[in-house]
């Protein structure tokens, strides 16, 4: 760099020292000292901008540590005293053009690559995929063994109207899904399972100990018992309870539903809620999904349970008792008989315990349905009252981390989740009619009372996907040519997203 700048400086210095001719000695010697200094001081700060390049290029060079930091100080240094580069309209124009295309390519991603809704919408879904063996199946046209798809769920959820102030939000969601065809042909359907709207009355962002109460209008799960509450992909067995499943209460129903609860009580430091007092009241069509009403009656149904108010370290944490019924009509026609206001009722009594990683649950439901009986020789046709009867127990045990609260709110990576393994065990008995011993469950295609003791592993290894592996073994009261006792080992692989 050329000293032109302290040339100057020099200049100007004894250009002014031209009018000190006049002063005295003693004021000039003190002047040019004054002068001196300001040389000296010029000099190093034109020193220290010839040093900063240098400085820069010495810290770059592999260099001992000694030497590093010596430069480092130095660099320090000359930045302080020459202060910050102002930036180039190169610079500028560079900046502009790199937000430019990064403005750009954020637009086209979404653009290209991003599923749109005008709303809040959450996409999910859940896949089962079973594979059984069986040691003594002797029913008619049904293989031993096979692979099967047991679910395909596929739905979206959101809310049409967000409630920033008290979260009484408008929520919406609808899906879809897979259903076998049996008649011969490689076809499946793939029906709406939930279309509903649901309201929050009461605040849901207030805070834990505020109770809940929604309204939920549309096809939708009934509030009924323990099973029949759960979505598919919370269920935890890969056979679903007898009773429940031959008396209809996994179809879903289109209606209104309120469901709510009161006296929550909260344990903070464990991130636990349990309210005191739950219920669900509603009116539906009751002839099943996907159809429009065939008869002038609707069910009724009611649920309440009571839950210990326990804190979450007591042993007696998520004890509960629940009571559900269900009063209804359906319409009744065969053997020459038509009737718009056949009986169709169903009680329900459970009792839940889960205290990880012990859960036991009991289950019992009760139903009375009239079927028409074709007229004989000796009898004209009638109508007639079948009284089942289910009882269902579950015990599992939970070796992992996975269900504690404390692992649930611990930060962590998306695909880490501790794996858990639960070992459970379930009876199920069933009778489909009281009344009558070798009565034909048209819904089972089975005869008579019968028992399935199952005993099963869930492999959680993922936050959504499980594997579960189920030994079944059925005992049948009546046993017949192609009803006979056997053992059934099923496999299933579930994911979720």
């Amino acid at each position: 760099m050329k000293k032109t700048p302290l040339n100057l400086a020099v200049t100007l210095i004894l250009s002014a020292t031209s009018s000190l001719s006049f002063a005295s000695d003693a004021d000039v010697q003190k002047q040019l000292s004054s002068l001196q200094q300001q040389i000296e001081s010029l000099q190093q700060r034109l020193n220290a901008v010839e040093a900063q390049p240098q400085a820069k290029a010495a810290v770059v060079a592999p260099v001992n540590n000694s030497v590093a930091r010596d430069s480092s100080e130095a660099s320090d240094a000359s930045e302080l005293a020459a202060g910050p580069t102002p930036a180039t309209s190169d610079d500028i124009e560079g900046l502009r053009s790199d937000v430019e295309n990064y403005k750009y390519d954020q637009s086209r991603q979404y653009e290209r690559q991003t599923v749109k809704s005008s709303r809040d919408t959450t996409l999910f879904g859940t896949v089962q995929l079973r594979a059984n063996v069986q040691d003594n199946n002797t029913a008619p046209n049904t293989p031993k063994s096979g692979f099967d798809v047991g679910t395909a769920l596929l739905g979206v959820r959101g809310n049409l109207f967000k409630d920033y102030n008290e979260g009484k939000n408008l929520d919406y969601q609808a899906s879809f899904g897979y259903a076998k065809r049996n008649d011969g042909t490689n076809n499946s359907n793939f029906n709406l399972l939930d279309a509903y709207l649901r309201y929050h009355v009461f605040s849901t962002n207030g805070g834990a100990e505020i109770p809940r109460l929604n309204l939920t209008l549309g096809q939708q799960l009934l509030p009924f018992g323990l099973d029949v509450q759960s979505p598919e992909d919370l269920r935890p067995t890969i056979s679903t309870a007898s009773a429940a499943t031959y008396l209809g209460l996994f179809t879903r129903q289109n209606g209104l539903i309120v469901r709510g609860d009161a006296k929550p009580f909260v344990d903070y430091g464990a991130n636990y809620r349990a309210p005191l007092f739950e219920y669900a009241i509603g009116v539906t069509n009751g002839n099943g999904s996907n159809k429009t009403d065939d008869n002038n009656g609707k069910d009724y149904i009611g649920r309440v349970a009571f839950t210990l108010p326990v804190d979450y370290a007591s042993w007696l944490r998520e004890f509960k008792v629940g009571a559900s019924y269900i009063k209804g009509e359906a319409k009744l026609s065969g053997s020459g008989i038509t009737d718009n206001k056949a009986q169709k009722d169903r009680l329900g009594f459970d009792i839940y315990y889960n205290h990880a990683p012990l859960g036991v649950t009991y289950e019992y439901l009760q139903g009375k349905t009239d079927y028409a009986i074709a007229a004989t020789a000796t009898a004209p046709a009638s109508i007639q009252n079948a009284k089942a009867e289910g009882h269902t127990v579950t015990a599992f045990y939970t070796l992992g981390d996975q269900f504690y609260n404390s692992i649930k709110s611990n930060a962590k990576f998306d695909d880490f989740w501790p794996k858990s393994i639960q070992g459970y065990y379930r009876f199920d008995r069933y009778n489909p009619n009281k009344n009558q011993k070798d009565y034909l469950d048209s819904a089972s295609g089975r005869i008579g009372e019968y028992d399935i003791h199952s005993l099963g592993l869930n492999l959680f290894f993922a936050q959504t996907t499980k594997f579960q592996l189920q030994l079944n073994h059925y005992i049948y009261d009546i046993e017949t040519a192609t009803q006979k006792d056997t053992n059934e080992l099923q496999a299933q692989f579930q994911y979720t997203f």
